[in-house]
């Protein structure tokens, strides 16, 4: 829980996937797929999207710690994910062929 100073409404802008917000009782929320298109609460981060699935399968309550990176690291993680799964689909292919 974050213990805030006064709870403060925003103007409701659009949120994305992985979006971090603390509403007025101060337990933050993190918004997965089933988000709603808008928000008002602040907004403190962004989950990176190559930690979203992994985010996606804790469960409620689990504990979560979190590592400031920049964007330019978040998409290069991302770009690193995907070439390990172009790489792991050929392998496949390969092995399917003998």
């Amino acid at each position: 829980m974050l213990d805030l100073v006064e709870p403060i409404e925003l103007l409701s802008e659009a949120v994305a996937f992985g979006t971090i917000q603390v509403p007025a009782e101060g337990y933050p929320i993190i918004l997965l797929a089933d988000r709603q298109t808008t928000g008002g609460y602040p907004r403190i981060g962004q989950v990176a999207t190559v930690d979203l699935p992994i985010l996606a399968q804790m469960k409620p309550g689990e504990e979560i710690m979190f590592t400031e990176i920049e964007r330019d690291e978040s998409e290069k993680l991302l770009m690193e994910r995907e070439q390990f799964f172009i790489e792991l689909q050929q392998g496949i292919l390969l092995q399917m062929m003998r």
